[in-house]
């Protein structure tokens, strides 16, 4: 949203305030001016001059001698190499001494070098200059805004243009623009109305809204046209007006300077004082071909299942049934409502009729569909954030009448109205006490009432106590909090005396709880993964897609009574759906690879509906995908694979000094069963990681393998050992040996391992498999499994005869498990 302060002063009191000071003040009073824009900035010392003759170029066949009137005594004498230049036109010059934004430079992107341009009198081709005549783009002015005015060569003036006057008083650019950031909540700022009532309120300024009437010189509407809302969850309120003998041509200079400053390119007249009044009141109308409208007759209802649509841009769209459109007397969409209008019904020159909609739309409804057709534009963006009711049939009377005093259009009698439940008042009962232990100060009654009157609160006191009927425009407010906020933001936050809030001082330390996130996050970092943070919530339907059965624990979510999108409708009991999107969206961008984490809480309900808080918990979840190593030489390009995934689970349970745990396949749902692993101890799963389900990733659009794991935090809390594990470094040498091994294929490592750790005795000091082997050479219904063994003694150095007899034992407790060696 952007406010032009010329258009603001219309409506509101703001003369002789400073732009900048204004700025800061509607910021710090929760009405955030992001950018203060000077249209004009950088063009100083620009006049209008009238040429009075063209006369070629004695030694350059491309140049053209200009003699123009400026308003001085003199005539000027400015030399150019533009062609559309003839002796009448009125043309911007910039003599010298002037400055500009932007020249004509044909090595520069766009043929625009843009900076502060000075310019100097001087010759050309030893024929005297004294400046020289702009073009549109040398003004910095955007040439899409302006579609009446050439856009090549010089700028051609309109006739009645008076010469030598500063060309900061056309085309509003001696304006001030502010960029608004306006919160969601604040809805009712989204327009000049809006705007002017809340500056009135916070500078105590009087506000003079426009005064609306209509003539209805036309015959009554009734019977001629016709609105109707098939499901009033979905529409509030439907409004209708006839606009007879039409005449379209261009709307007056001032609609489109005030359509320009919210950077709204001027069509005609009829759109220009649709998005007009968008603007002023902000509520979004549409324009139809009356004689186009079949059966004269338009419904708001939703889309039929298969059901099409030609919008505005000439393009087909396929309509959802959650799309809300409305419909002409043949049932045949003819536009989807609040987004776009439809090409058959669409309002040309030769228009003679408009059929007017303002209407006010479910918000939700409007987000999923803007959303769903790639279409945003300033209507669909008021709609999603909401739209009073009872501000339609103002907006439907202001653009009749905008087009009457333009003597384009006469106005049919009546109005049709559709508005099946009227918004009652919303009543809101407090204390100045409350209010002013709420704030933390001691306002007295009077100024707290003058200051909600002010912003247009009704309010009833007696004894203290305040009856307060908030303004229909104020859809974000619903408590006594709301309401001391309104108080304390125009009281204004600096006079709120800054006091230290009591607390229990307790020495800063770090918890187990937080050693063992840090440890555990400080080990992930270390193996290269980035840590990401996503929402809090999620969607259940990405429960499905990551492969968990109906039924599992996870899809008991709890769901949000508000939710930020449709997208987020419940709080989150795993923390992969968010990985997930924030993987794909990472291989949308090219990103090909992605080591990523997240640590966080999520969320699971003793019982739904809630009756007491959930049990909250912490999980560690990521996904790799990719190489571990950066592209180029002399990194070979190998892809994660399960070992890699291994590894970094084992670093972690290193770090928490986590030792004698099991590894076991596998059954979390989102992992492929035959390349997958938990690690668990006393019972627990402390982790589960392995490669993404094929199911998985195919329902994610993913073409190649990903690696994943999910960390078990609070089953590992109790098996965190902080002892420091430490021995002497050996003082005897280490004799290794390795064995190969023929093993049925049932048999696990870890059963093979215990086998060889009870006969190999105490010193057998460690065990690797470090090769696994099935195929051609090995015998059916076997495996080759290949271990390194190392044994040391603390007294003495062992003999290779020691040694021997230790394998011999290990060999024969292998062999009555039907293990033995590989010839």
């Amino acid at each position: 949203m952007n406010v032009s302060l010329k258009w603001l002063g219309t409506l509101v009191d703001i003369k002789g305030m400073n732009p900048d000071d204004m700025a800061e003040t509607l910021t710090v009073d929760g009405i955030p001016v992001e950018h203060v824009i000077r249209p004009g900035e950088g063009i100083k010392g620009v006049i209008t001059g009238k040429i009075l003759s063209v006369e070629k170029h004695p030694d350059a066949d491309h140049l053209l001698i200009c003699q123009l009137d400026v308003g001085e005594e003199e005539p000027v004498q400015i030399v150019t190499s533009a062609s559309n230049v003839k002796a009448g036109q009125i043309v911007p010059c910039a003599l010298s001494g002037a400055h500009v934004p932007a020249a004509h430079d044909n090595k520069a992107p766009g043929g625009l070098r843009h900076g502060d341009i000075k310019i100097k009198a001087g010759k050309l081709r030893g024929v005297k200059s004294a400046g020289m005549m702009c073009s549109l783009g040398e003004l910095g002015m955007d040439a899409n805004l302006f579609p009446a005015l050439n856009h090549e060569g010089i700028l051609i003036l309109p006739e009645d243009t008076p010469v030598g006057v500063d060309i900061h008083s056309l085309y509003d650019l001696d304006d001030v623009v502010y960029e608004m950031e306006l919160t969601a909540n604040r809805a009712d700022c989204f327009s000049m109305i809006g705007m002017a009532l809340e500056t009135g309120a916070i500078f105590r300024k009087k506000v003079t809204l426009p005064s609306i009437s209509v003539k209805e010189e036309g015959a009554p509407i009734e019977g001629r046209a016709s609105v109707h809302i098939s499901e009033p969850a979905y529409c509030k309120r439907f409004c209708g007006r006839l606009l007879e003998n039409v005449k379209i041509g261009r709307s007056p200079e001032w609609i489109e300077d005030r359509l320009r400053s919210n950077g709204i390119r001027p069509i005609n007249n009829v759109v220009d004082a649709a998005n007009y009044v968008m603007l002023e009141i902000g509520q979004p109308l549409h324009t139809y071909d009356y004689d186009k409208v079949a059966g004269h007759s338009l419904t708001c209802r939703h889309a039929h299942e298969g059901e099409k649509i030609v919008t505005l841009d000439g393009q087909e769209r396929q309509l959802n049934p959650s799309d809300l459109v409305i419909a002409d007397g043949d049932d045949k969409a003819a536009c989807v409502a609040g987004v776009m209008g439809g090409f058959d019904s669409e309002v040309t020159a030769e228009t003679k009729n408009v059929l007017l909609e303002s209407a006010v739309f479910d918000s939700a409804s409007i987000r999923r569909t803007s959303r769903r057709l790639g279409l945003r534009s300033e209507a669909s963006g008021r709609y999603e954030k909401g739209i009073n009711p009872a501000r339609s049939e103002m907006a439907i009377n202001r653009i009749c009448q905008l087009l009457e005093e333009q003597g384009a259009a006469t106005t049919a009698k009546g109005m049709l109205d559709e508005y099946p439940v009227k918004a009652e008042p919303q009543i809101i009962k407090t204390t100045v006490k409350r209010i002013n232990d709420y704030i933390g100060i001691n306002m007295p009654k009077e100024q707290m009432i003058e200051i909600l009157e002010a912003l247009y609160f009704k309010v009833e006191e007696q004894d203290g106590n305040l009856t307060v009927t908030v303004p229909e425009f104020r859809l974000d407010l619903s408590g006594m909090p709301d309401l001391a906020e309104e108080v304390a933001r125009v009281y204004g936050y600096k006079n709120i005396p800054i006091t230290t809030p009591w607390s229990a001082i307790a020495k800063g330390a770090m918890s187990k709880d937080q050693d063992v996130i840090f440890r555990i996050t400080d080990s992930l970092v270390a193996d290269g993964l980035s840590e990401v943070v996503n929402y809090s919530f999620m969607d259940k339907k990405d429960l499905e897609k990551l492969n968990f059965p109906w039924g599992h624990k996870v899809y008991n979510a709890i769901p949000i009574m508000n939710p930020i999108s449709e997208e987020y409708p419940d709080m989150r009991t795993t923390l992969l759906p968010g990985l997930m999107h924030t993987l794909t969206y990472n291989l949308s961008q090219k990103n090909e690879e992605a080591a990523i984490f997240e640590s966080g809480h999520v969320y699971q309900p003793k019982e739904l509906p809630l009756t007491e808080l959930p049990y909250e918990y912490e999980l560690f979840s990521g996904l790799l995908y990719g190489s571990p190593d950066e592209a180029g030489y002399p990194n070979n390009g190998r892809k994660y694979d399960f070992f890699d995934i291994k590894a970094i689970m084992e670093n972690v349970l290193k770090a928490l000094g986590i030792r004698d745990y099991e590894i076991r396949r596998s059954t979390y749902p989102v992992f492929h069963p035959g390349i997958s692993a938990d690690f668990v101890k006393d019972g627990k799963t402390l982790m589960s990681f392995g490669q993404l389900h094929p199911a998985v990733l195919d329902k994610w659009g993913i073409k190649k393998e990903v690696y994943g794991f999910v960390i078990f935090v609070p089953h590992l809390m109790n098996m965190v050992d902080e002892t420091i594990d430490y021995s002497r470094i050996p003082k005897f040498p280490a004799s290794q040996r390795d064995l190969s091994l023929l093993v049925p294929a049932h048999c696990t490592n870890d059963e093979v391992e215990e086998i060889i750790r009870k006969a190999g005795g105490k010193h057998l000091e460690t065990l690797r498999l470090f090769d696994l082997y099935q195929g051609e050479q090995v015998k059916e219904g076997c495996k080759s499994m290949a271990y390194n063994l190392t044994f040391r003694a603390e007294d003495r150095t062992l003999t290779d005869k020691e040694v021997d007899q230790w394998i011999e034992k290990i060999v024969k407790a292998l062999g009555k498990a039907g293990i033995t060696l590989r010839a």
